[in-house]
């Protein structure tokens, strides 16, 4: 199920911070290059072994890996100005037993899910994701870009 996001533009919840779970968080700056997406699969099934949730790799390798050829394929191209050669990020964060796996890039081109043609060799991307993940969807960001998300379980 695609929807945007207000996740990630809420403003934090008070609490005592002794109280608060552990959320751990992992960023990696990628390149515009299409190697970026074996890196981003290597990052992610590294970040999570150390986390302790090498249950998830596999699903969250393929998630990441759409997304990030997303980021790379629409994004980019489409951003009107790219600050750096490393423009598009790879996020984790871990709630056990979820992880939330977010890529951002400098495009303001909304992801939309496709009915492809069985002959396509492209266009079905966010239709491995919807099917690997709890929820997607997407948010634009104030200073340029967007983020899509997906949510693991």
């Amino acid at each position: 199920m695609r929807q945007e996001s207000t996740l990630l533009s809420s403003p934090p919840l008070l609490c005592d911070e002794a109280l608060a779970p552990v959320q751990p968080t992992a960023t990696c700056r990628l390149g515009t290059h299409l190697e970026s997406v074996k890196t981003s699969r290597d990052f992610t099934r590294v970040t999570l072994g150390l986390w302790g949730m090498s249950m998830l790799a596999d699903v969250a390798e393929l998630v990441v890996s759409e997304l990030v050829t997303n980021a790379l394929r629409h994004g980019v191209p489409s951003a009107r100005r790219i600050a750096s050669d490393r423009c598009v990020r790879l996020r984790l964060l871990a709630q056990a037993p979820f992880v939330m796996c977010m890529v951002a890039d400098p495009g303001r081109g909304i992801p939309v899910l496709q009915d492809s043609d069985l002959a396509s060799e492209s266009g079905r991307g966010l239709t491995v994701v919807e099917a690997c993940c709890v929820r997607w969807g997407w948010h634009l960001l104030d200073e340029g870009g967007k983020v899509v998300w997906a949510l693991l379980r």
